[in-house]
């Protein structure tokens, strides 16, 4: 968690050091000096989504009840 020093400097934070993640066509972007998310959609998707693309490993394993 951050302090309310980290929190109050957020505000001046150029976010020079960050790290970007692409996946599921958002892009995050998180500044590693105050912690910054920045979010996006990404161009480009195409085709139809079906609810198996975006299923979590929990619900791979279990079956079904009823």
């Amino acid at each position: 968690m951050f302090s309310r020093r980290a929190r109050s400097a957020r505000a001046y934070c150029e976010h020079e050091k960050t790290v970007t993640i692409r996946y599921a066509g958002i892009e995050r972007t998180i500044c590693e000096s105050c912690g910054h998310v920045g979010i996006r959609g990404l161009d480009g998707l195409t085709g139809t989504a079906s609810r198996s693309q975006f299923v979590r490993e929990s619900e791979r394993v279990s079956a079904p009840v009823g």
